[in-house]
């Protein structure tokens, strides 16, 4: 993950596959239902406010899992991995 930095706000979340419904040997996928994608918190950056010249703190934590919308994020995949970037403004709440 070395090669992605979030700034100015940004937030780099590890997806988590949700679990699909099964029965018997059938996957049931919720194809139907858009649900905001669960993701651990693998970075974060500080805003800084242009207007009055200040940086504020993140109120994340790496490790932390957080909802966020579908749309609205950015979503790569580097080295084989997946993530989303996304303002720290979007996400939706933390996930206990």
């Amino acid at each position: 993950m070395s090669k992605l930095e979030p700034i100015n706000g940004h937030v780099i979340i590890k997806p988590v596959n949700e679990e699909e419904q099964m029965y018997g040997n059938i996957v049931i996928p919720d194809l139907g239902k858009e649900k905001p994608e669960i993701g651990v918190v693998i970075a974060v950056s500080d805003t800084y406010n242009w207007h009055t010249g200040t940086i504020y703190k993140s109120k994340l934590e790496p490790g932390e899992k957080v909802l966020i919308p579908k749309m609205g994020s950015v979503k790569l995949t580097v080295d084989g991995e997946d993530y989303i970037v996304t303002k720290e403004t979007e996400i939706l709440a933390v996930y206990e």
